[in-house]
C-alpha cells in the first residue's frame, strides 16, 4: 500500500470514529491531510462509502486479533480472560459498536451494511463470546445468553473509555472497576 493511501486511511480512520459516517465528508478528510478532495478519488474511486467500509473492516480486523491474541495469553479462568480483553480494550480506540449499527450501517448499501455487520459480530463479539462459552463447559461461568454477555462487556470497555475522558483516569485503571462489576454483578 502507497504512503499516501496510508495516510488517507489513517485520516479517514480517525475522523469515522470520532464523529461517525454520516458526520464526516469526504472535504473533512482532504482538509485533514491538506489535500484536493478529488485527489481522494485516486486512492479510493468508490468515494466516502468505499473509504468507510475500507477503515471499517481493517479496525475490525485489527480488534480480532487483538482480542484473540489477549484471549489466548490470558490462561483459563474467567477472570483473568476478561481482564485481558478489558486491558485490550482499554489500551486501543474505542468501537462505537452501537453508534456503527444504528447509525453509520444504515447509511451504507445493504451488501456493505450487511458484510461490516457480519464482520462486527466475527470480530468483536465471537471471541468474547467463545471465551464465555468455554469459561461456562469449565464450571465458571453462569449459564447466560453469551452473545448479549459478551456485547454487555463491549459497552463496558465503551464505559470506560467515556469514564476515562469525565475523570482523566487512564482507562486501564478503570479495569479494576469494571472487572467486578462484569464478574458478580451490582448486588452486595
Amino acid at each position: 500500500m502507497s504512503a499516501a493511501r496510508e495516510r488517507v486511511q489513517a485520516a479517514a480512520e480517525r475522523l469515522f470514529a470520532e464523529r461517525g459516517y454520516k458526520a464526516v465528508t469526504l472535504r473533512d478528510i482532504a482538509q485533514e491531510l491538506g489535500i484536493r478532495q478529488a485527489s481522494l478519488y485516486y486512492h479510493f474511486p468508490g468515494g466516502k462509502e468505499e473509504l468507510y467500509v475500507t477503515v471499517t473492516e481493517r479496525g475490525l480486523q485489527a480488534h480480532r486479533e487483538g482480542l484473540e491474541q489477549a484471549i489466548t495469553a490470558a490462561g483459563a479462568s474467567l477472570e483473568e480472560g476478561l481482564r485481558a480483553v478489558l486491558l485490550w480494550l482499554a489500551g486501543h480506540a474505542p468501537v462505537d459498536l452501537a453508534r456503527m449499527l444504528l447509525a453509520d450501517f444504515p447509511a451504507i448499501s445493504e451488501e456493505h451494511r450487511k458484510r461490516l455487520t457480519d464482520l462486527a459480530l466475527d470480530c468483536l463479539v465471537r471471541p468474547i463470546e467463545s471465551m464465555l462459552q468455554a469459561a461456562r463447559q469449565r464450571g465458571e461461568g453462569r449459564d447466560v445468553d453469551t452473545r448479549f454477555a459478551a456485547l454487555a462487556i463491549l459497552s463496558t470497555a465503551e464505559a470506560m473509555h467515556a469514564q476515562a475522558r469525565l475523570t482523566n483516569a487512564e482507562p486501564t485503571e478503570l479495569v479494576n472497576s469494571a472487572l467486578p462489576l462484569l464478574l458478580s454483578g451490582l448486588r452486595r
